[in-house]
């Protein structure tokens, strides 16, 4: 097979993904679209609205989506800034005022979890990644691929933003069949997944991406989230798999930057562990969101292993075959494994009458995490 018509580079901290999309969004000739869950004017966002104000100034094409709750403490200041610069800005379902309260609770349950930067509509950088200072030093897993293969990706920034209530007539060319590039040679080697319940056509994509991997695996699937949370079906997979003599790893932080998801992934360990697959912790936050099967084929993306990623919110990831990808993905997530410890080797304390009630609480809510 020839070259890939695209080049990539993976990043295992936020810190290295932040230096390298500031520096891209630097050097930006054309156009900047960014949809992203938590962008904030910290100290890590601060030089990302500078940036971003600069190049609008110049006449660059700068659009912004900001989920409503991801970046809810994104200041008021700082959305004037980027406004008056001429950087168009648009909020996913904004936390506003609806007469009907059923309405408003479906706004505010369906979030935009995606983090996806799209410059000159020829480079994308895709994965777990936000902007907030407070994951300056963690573990994440972000990619950037070169080349019109990420097209495709343009079409769901514009379904994004006109979600967001942006003008349907300022993305009109995005939404351009002519920009959905193909490259039939690679059409089964890397293929973008644009995640969204407001379409039927791709409501189950990521469930059902994992179901599959676990369904057809041979030999071994590898998953790496920051927050856990399985359904039924996803642990008798599990166990079909370890049946079939399938190996299944999967890698989380041993304290996750949300307690209220600490307790909730707790109650699961057990009954996974007992379903046959090996779990490894992570001793500092890991935020990465990966899938890799049978050292063939590999999935870097926005999703975590909860229902919420799976069924209500805008998610998105690149799915991928190409040899070369794939063996650097494992070597990232073996090189994971290698830093964690064992279910095994770890001791769950007996969890405390308050305790045990969140984790009771959190299943209640488990389909809304």
């Amino acid at each position: 097979m020839s070259n890939p018509p695209f080049t990539y580079k993976f990043y295992t901290t936020t810190a290295q993904a932040w230096d390298a999309m500031y520096q891209a969004i630097l050097g930006a000739q054309k156009s900047i679209f960014w949809e992203i869950y938590i962008l904030l004017d910290d100290t890590a966002g601060t030089r990302f609205v500078e940036a971003l104000c600069a190049k609008a100034k110049v006449g660059l094409e700068v659009k912004l989506v900001l989920d409503a709750v991801g970046s809810l403490s994104f200041t008021a200041q700082s959305q004037k800034k980027l406004k008056e610069a001429g950087v168009d800005l648009v909020w996913f379902n904004a936390l506003g005022l609806a007469w009907n309260p059923i309405t408003w609770l479906n706004r505010l349950w369906r979030r935009n979890h995606r983090k996806v930067l799209i410059i000159d509509e020829g480079l994308a950088f895709l994965g777990g990644v936000n902007v907030e200072a407070e994951a300056a030093n963690w573990s994440d897993l972000y990619i950037k691929i070169t080349g019109k293969v990420v097209r495709p990706l343009l079409r769901g920034f514009a379904k994004s933003y006109i979600h967001a209530l942006g003008p349907r007539k300022n993305v009109r060319r995005l939404l351009h069949p002519k920009l959905m590039v193909e490259f039939k040679e690679w059409r089964a080697k890397i293929k973008f997944i644009t995640h969204s319940p407001v379409y039927a056509s791709n409501r189950f994509l990521l469930k059902n991406l994992y179901y599959r991997a676990l369904e057809l695996a041979k030999e071994s699937v590898t998953l790496v989230s920051p927050y856990y949370v399985p359904d039924k079906k996803f642990l008798r997979l599990i166990a079909e798999a370890k049946a079939r003599g399938v190996k299944v790893k999967i890698i989380l932080p041993w304290r996750p930057d949300h307690w209220f998801m600490e307790h909730l992934a707790q109650s699961f360990y057990n009954l996974t562990y007992r379903a046959g697959a090996e779990l490894y912790f992570v001793k500092k936050m890991m935020h990465g969101k990966a899938l890799s099967m049978d050292d063939k084929t590999g999935f870097v993306g926005s999703s975590n292993l909860t229902p919420r990623s799976f069924n209500l919110n805008e998610e998105s990831g690149v799915f991928f075959s190409e040899e070369k990808m794939v063996k650097e993905l494992n070597g990232i997530l073996d090189d994971w494994q290698k830093e964690a410890v064992p279910f095994g080797d770890v001791s769950l304390k007996k969890q405390s009458w308050f305790g045990r009630l969140i984790s009771w609480l959190a299943n209640k809510l488990r389909d809304y995490v």
